[in-house]
Protein backbone atom coordinates (compact mmCIF):
# COMPACT_ATOMS: atom_id res chain seq x y z
CA UNK A 1 0.00 0.00 0.00
CA UNK A 2 1.23 3.25 -0.75
CA UNK A 3 2.15 5.79 2.08
CA UNK A 4 0.24 8.79 0.34
CA UNK A 5 -3.08 6.41 0.55
CA UNK A 6 -2.36 5.63 4.24
CA UNK A 7 -2.04 9.59 5.24
CA UNK A 8 -5.57 10.84 4.54
CA UNK A 9 -6.87 7.93 7.14
CA UNK A 10 -4.64 8.39 9.67
CA UNK A 11 -5.49 12.27 9.54
CA UNK A 12 -9.40 11.12 9.43
CA UNK A 13 -8.81 8.78 12.17
CA UNK A 14 -7.44 11.34 14.48
CA UNK A 15 -9.72 14.26 13.09
CA UNK A 16 -12.69 11.39 14.75
CA UNK A 17 -10.97 10.67 17.66
CA UNK A 18 -10.42 14.39 18.07
CA UNK A 19 -14.05 14.94 18.01
CA UNK A 20 -15.08 11.85 20.05
CA UNK A 21 -12.74 13.17 22.75
CA UNK A 22 -14.68 16.50 22.58
CA UNK A 23 -18.13 15.35 22.81
CA UNK A 24 -17.21 13.00 25.57
CA UNK A 25 -15.72 16.46 27.37
CA UNK A 26 -19.08 18.29 26.66
CA UNK A 27 -21.31 15.49 27.72
CA UNK A 28 -19.27 14.75 30.98
CA UNK A 29 -18.19 17.94 32.04
CA UNK A 30 -19.51 21.21 30.07
CA UNK A 31 -23.37 19.74 29.67
CA UNK A 32 -23.38 19.03 33.57
CA UNK A 33 -21.65 22.28 34.51
CA UNK A 34 -24.04 24.43 32.42
CA UNK A 35 -26.93 22.28 33.72
CA UNK A 36 -26.13 22.50 37.34
CA UNK A 37 -25.70 26.54 37.28
CA UNK A 38 -28.75 26.84 35.32
CA UNK A 39 -30.22 25.00 38.01
CA UNK A 40 -28.64 26.73 40.89
CA UNK A 41 -30.18 30.13 39.35
CA UNK A 42 -34.17 28.59 39.14
CA UNK A 43 -33.72 27.39 43.20
CA UNK A 44 -32.13 31.16 43.65
CA UNK A 45 -35.30 32.48 42.16
CA UNK A 46 -37.93 30.05 43.43
CA UNK A 47 -35.95 30.82 47.21
CA UNK A 48 -36.72 34.50 46.56
CA UNK A 49 -40.27 33.82 45.77
CA UNK A 50 -40.83 31.98 49.45
CA UNK A 51 -39.25 34.89 50.76
CA UNK A 52 -41.64 37.03 49.15
CA UNK A 53 -44.64 35.16 49.76
CA UNK A 54 -43.71 34.93 53.02
CA UNK A 55 -43.56 39.00 53.55
CA UNK A 56 -46.84 38.90 51.99
CA UNK A 57 -48.41 36.82 54.77
CA UNK A 58 -47.26 38.83 57.37
CA UNK A 59 -48.24 41.77 55.53
CA UNK A 60 -51.83 40.01 55.30
CA UNK A 61 -51.77 39.24 58.82
CA UNK A 62 -51.02 42.79 59.99
CA UNK A 63 -53.35 44.66 57.99
CA UNK A 64 -56.39 42.16 58.64
CA UNK A 65 -58.50 43.71 56.17
CA UNK A 66 -59.48 42.21 52.44
CA UNK A 67 -57.10 41.43 49.86
CA UNK A 68 -55.34 39.55 46.63
CA UNK A 69 -52.05 38.49 46.67
CA UNK A 70 -49.44 36.52 44.54
CA UNK A 71 -45.96 35.36 43.44
CA UNK A 72 -45.16 33.36 40.94
CA UNK A 73 -42.57 30.44 41.69
CA UNK A 74 -40.55 28.50 39.20
CA UNK A 75 -40.83 25.01 38.66
CA UNK A 76 -38.54 23.94 37.02
CA UNK A 77 -34.98 24.63 35.76
CA UNK A 78 -31.44 23.71 34.45
CA UNK A 79 -32.21 24.37 30.78
CA UNK A 80 -29.81 26.33 28.68
CA UNK A 81 -28.89 27.13 25.43
CA UNK A 82 -27.44 23.96 23.73
CA UNK A 83 -30.20 21.66 25.99
CA UNK A 84 -33.16 22.43 26.86
CA UNK A 85 -34.23 19.68 29.25
CA UNK A 86 -35.63 20.94 32.31
CA UNK A 87 -36.21 19.54 36.01
CA UNK A 88 -39.73 19.97 37.43
CA UNK A 89 -41.01 20.18 41.09
CA UNK A 90 -44.21 20.62 42.65
CA UNK A 91 -46.42 23.64 45.36
CA UNK A 92 -48.47 22.30 47.48
CA UNK A 93 -50.08 23.70 50.46
CA UNK A 94 -51.63 22.10 53.71
CA UNK A 95 -52.78 22.40 56.93
CA UNK A 96 -50.34 21.73 60.19
CA UNK A 97 -52.29 19.14 61.41
CA UNK A 98 -53.85 20.75 64.89
CA UNK A 99 -55.04 24.26 64.90
CA UNK A 100 -52.74 26.44 67.25
CA UNK A 101 -54.99 28.53 69.40
CA UNK A 102 -58.50 28.88 70.55
CA UNK A 103 -61.02 32.10 71.46
CA UNK A 104 -63.83 31.04 74.09
CA UNK A 105 -66.61 34.07 74.36
CA UNK A 106 -69.09 33.03 77.21
CA UNK A 107 -72.16 35.43 76.22
CA UNK A 108 -74.14 36.41 79.05
CA UNK A 109 -77.83 36.01 77.13
CA UNK A 110 -76.82 32.64 75.79
CA UNK A 111 -75.97 29.17 78.18
CA UNK A 112 -73.97 27.83 75.51
CA UNK A 113 -69.95 29.12 75.11
CA UNK A 114 -68.97 29.78 71.12
CA UNK A 115 -65.89 28.63 70.69
CA UNK A 116 -63.39 29.42 67.53
CA UNK A 117 -60.60 27.10 66.77
CA UNK A 118 -57.63 28.98 64.53
CA UNK A 119 -55.50 27.28 62.29
CA UNK A 120 -52.11 27.66 60.36
CA UNK A 121 -51.18 26.28 57.23
CA UNK A 122 -47.78 25.65 55.37
CA UNK A 123 -46.81 25.78 51.08
CA UNK A 124 -43.57 23.98 50.38
CA UNK A 125 -41.56 23.23 46.91
CA UNK A 126 -40.44 19.62 46.43
CA UNK A 127 -38.20 19.91 42.92
CA UNK A 128 -38.24 16.57 40.48
CA UNK A 129 -35.12 15.53 38.66
CA UNK A 130 -33.09 18.35 39.89
CA UNK A 131 -29.95 18.67 37.69
CA UNK A 132 -27.54 20.17 41.18
CA UNK A 133 -29.45 18.68 44.44
CA UNK A 134 -32.77 18.15 45.94
CA UNK A 135 -33.06 20.98 47.47
CA UNK A 136 -36.45 22.69 48.44
CA UNK A 137 -38.21 25.27 50.58
CA UNK A 138 -41.37 25.26 53.28
CA UNK A 139 -42.95 27.87 55.13
CA UNK A 140 -43.76 26.78 57.92
CA UNK A 141 -44.85 28.39 61.35
CA UNK A 142 -43.71 31.47 59.86
CA UNK A 143 -40.49 30.38 58.95
CA UNK A 144 -39.33 29.87 55.35
CA UNK A 145 -36.56 27.02 55.37
CA UNK A 146 -34.58 24.63 53.41
CA UNK A 147 -35.49 20.94 52.96
CA UNK A 148 -33.88 17.90 51.50
CA UNK A 149 -35.19 14.94 51.77
CA UNK A 150 -35.71 14.32 55.69
CA UNK A 151 -33.64 17.13 56.59
CA UNK A 152 -34.98 20.93 57.48
CA UNK A 153 -32.77 23.75 58.39
CA UNK A 154 -33.89 27.73 58.45
CA UNK A 155 -33.15 29.72 55.36
CA UNK A 156 -32.26 32.83 57.85
CA UNK A 157 -30.54 31.62 60.64
CA UNK A 158 -27.87 29.17 62.03
CA UNK A 159 -30.69 26.55 63.60
CA UNK A 160 -34.18 26.37 65.09
CA UNK A 161 -33.66 27.80 68.12
CA UNK A 162 -32.64 31.25 66.71
CA UNK A 163 -35.52 31.50 64.63
CA UNK A 164 -38.13 34.21 66.54
CA UNK A 165 -41.55 33.51 65.42
CA UNK A 166 -42.36 37.31 64.98
CA UNK A 167 -45.58 36.18 62.84
CA UNK A 168 -46.68 35.47 66.49
CA UNK A 169 -47.10 38.93 67.31
CA UNK A 170 -49.72 39.44 65.21
CA UNK A 171 -52.16 36.57 65.24
CA UNK A 172 -53.71 37.85 68.07
CA UNK A 173 -54.83 41.44 69.53
CA UNK A 174 -56.92 43.42 71.28
CA UNK A 175 -58.06 46.96 71.93
CA UNK A 176 -60.49 48.51 74.28
CA UNK A 177 -62.75 51.18 74.31
CA UNK A 178 -63.31 53.16 77.29
CA UNK A 179 -66.91 53.53 79.00
CA UNK A 180 -68.27 57.22 78.23
CA UNK A 181 -68.85 57.70 82.09
CA UNK A 182 -64.70 58.35 82.70
CA UNK A 183 -64.94 55.63 85.48
CA UNK A 184 -62.11 53.37 84.28
CA UNK A 185 -64.00 50.73 82.61
CA UNK A 186 -64.32 49.72 79.33
CA UNK A 187 -67.61 49.25 77.32
CA UNK A 188 -66.29 47.74 74.47
CA UNK A 189 -63.44 44.98 72.96
CA UNK A 190 -62.46 44.08 69.70
CA UNK A 191 -60.53 40.52 69.73
CA UNK A 192 -58.10 40.44 66.15
CA UNK A 193 -57.62 37.05 65.58
CA UNK A 194 -56.52 35.08 62.20
CA UNK A 195 -57.03 31.72 60.41
CA UNK A 196 -54.49 30.82 57.51
CA UNK A 197 -56.25 27.45 55.67
CA UNK A 198 -55.46 26.34 52.66
CA UNK A 199 -57.44 26.78 49.65
CA UNK A 200 -59.49 23.57 48.78
CA UNK A 201 -59.81 23.51 45.24
CA UNK A 202 -55.84 24.79 44.87
CA UNK A 203 -53.59 22.72 47.15
CA UNK A 204 -50.87 21.15 44.74
CA UNK A 205 -49.56 22.33 41.22
CA UNK A 206 -47.00 20.55 38.94
CA UNK A 207 -44.66 20.80 36.11
CA UNK A 208 -41.56 22.70 35.26
CA UNK A 209 -43.33 25.90 33.88
CA UNK A 210 -44.05 28.94 36.36
CA UNK A 211 -46.44 27.61 39.23
CA UNK A 212 -47.94 30.16 41.62
CA UNK A 213 -48.66 30.66 45.52
CA UNK A 214 -52.04 32.42 45.85
CA UNK A 215 -53.65 34.57 49.11
CA UNK A 216 -56.98 35.74 49.72
CA UNK A 217 -57.43 37.62 53.11
CA UNK A 218 -61.06 38.19 54.14
CA UNK A 219 -61.94 40.19 57.32
CA UNK A 220 -65.29 39.42 59.40
CA UNK A 221 -66.61 40.40 62.23
CA UNK A 222 -69.09 39.02 65.05
CA UNK A 223 -70.48 40.64 68.16
CA UNK A 224 -71.54 39.81 71.30
CA UNK A 225 -73.32 41.63 73.35
CA UNK A 226 -73.58 41.14 77.66
CA UNK A 227 -70.67 39.23 77.18
CA UNK A 228 -68.96 37.46 80.89
CA UNK A 229 -66.33 35.85 79.58
CA UNK A 230 -63.18 34.61 77.44
CA UNK A 231 -60.77 32.31 77.26
CA UNK A 232 -57.57 32.28 75.30
CA UNK A 233 -56.25 28.68 74.48
CA UNK A 234 -52.97 27.87 73.12
CA UNK A 235 -52.50 24.58 71.58
CA UNK A 236 -49.40 22.95 73.63
CA UNK A 237 -48.59 20.61 70.57
CA UNK A 238 -47.56 23.41 68.66
CA UNK A 239 -43.59 23.81 68.18
CA UNK A 240 -41.49 24.49 71.65
CA UNK A 241 -39.87 28.05 69.72
CA UNK A 242 -43.84 29.20 67.76
CA UNK A 243 -45.36 28.41 71.32
CA UNK A 244 -43.70 29.67 73.68
CA UNK A 245 -43.25 33.17 70.74
CA UNK A 246 -47.53 33.12 71.00
CA UNK A 247 -47.92 32.83 74.56
CA UNK A 248 -45.58 35.23 75.20
CA UNK A 249 -47.18 37.67 72.96
CA UNK A 250 -50.81 36.78 74.03
CA UNK A 251 -49.74 37.76 77.27
CA UNK A 252 -48.75 41.00 76.64
CA UNK A 253 -51.99 42.12 74.44
CA UNK A 254 -53.77 41.39 77.44
CA UNK A 255 -51.29 42.99 79.63
CA UNK A 256 -51.63 45.94 77.75
CA UNK A 257 -55.04 46.44 76.16
CA UNK A 258 -57.34 44.71 79.25
CA UNK A 259 -56.30 47.92 81.44
CA UNK A 260 -59.74 48.27 82.68
CA UNK A 261 -61.35 48.00 86.36
CA UNK A 262 -64.15 45.78 85.07
CA UNK A 263 -61.81 43.28 83.19
CA UNK A 264 -60.09 40.93 85.33
CA UNK A 265 -57.00 38.49 83.12
CA UNK A 266 -56.29 35.45 85.22
CA UNK A 267 -53.37 33.72 82.89
CA UNK A 268 -52.30 29.61 83.47
CA UNK A 269 -49.08 29.02 82.03
CA UNK A 270 -48.71 25.78 82.98
CA UNK A 271 -52.17 24.89 81.03
CA UNK A 272 -50.85 27.77 78.18
CA UNK A 273 -54.82 29.11 79.13
CA UNK A 274 -55.71 33.02 80.19
CA UNK A 275 -59.23 33.11 81.41
CA UNK A 276 -60.91 36.70 81.39
CA UNK A 277 -63.87 38.13 83.14
CA UNK A 278 -65.75 40.89 82.35
CA UNK A 279 -68.48 42.28 85.02
CA UNK A 280 -71.94 42.53 84.41
CA UNK A 281 -71.77 46.38 84.81
CA UNK A 282 -71.46 48.17 82.26
CA UNK A 283 -72.54 45.53 80.00
CA UNK A 284 -69.41 44.31 77.97
CA UNK A 285 -69.90 43.83 74.57
CA UNK A 286 -67.37 42.18 72.78
CA UNK A 287 -66.36 41.97 68.74
CA UNK A 288 -64.48 39.33 67.31
CA UNK A 289 -63.29 39.85 64.21
CA UNK A 290 -61.51 36.88 62.46
CA UNK A 291 -59.12 37.85 59.16
CA UNK A 292 -59.90 34.53 57.16
CA UNK A 293 -56.24 33.71 54.83
CA UNK A 294 -56.29 31.44 52.32
CA UNK A 295 -53.70 30.18 50.62
CA UNK A 296 -53.23 28.25 47.57
CA UNK A 297 -51.16 26.84 44.40
CA UNK A 298 -52.12 27.30 40.70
Amino acid sequence: MKEDAVAPVIAAMLVLAVAVTFFSAWNAYYVPSMKAQSEIAHLKNAESGFLQFSSDINAAVSAKKNMHLSEPIPLGGGDFTFDAVKSGGSLRVQSEREGYLRVTIVNGTVPATTSSLLWFSNYSYHPVNNFWQDQGYEWSYGNVNVTKGTLTTPLQYTSMDKVPYGITGTLFDLDSIPSPDGSGTCSLVDVYTVNITPDAGNILASGNGNGMLVLASTAMNQQFTNATGMTVSINPGMPEGFRDALWSSVNQRVNESLACGNVHALPDPSNLTIQIAFDQIPNMTLNRKITEISLGAD
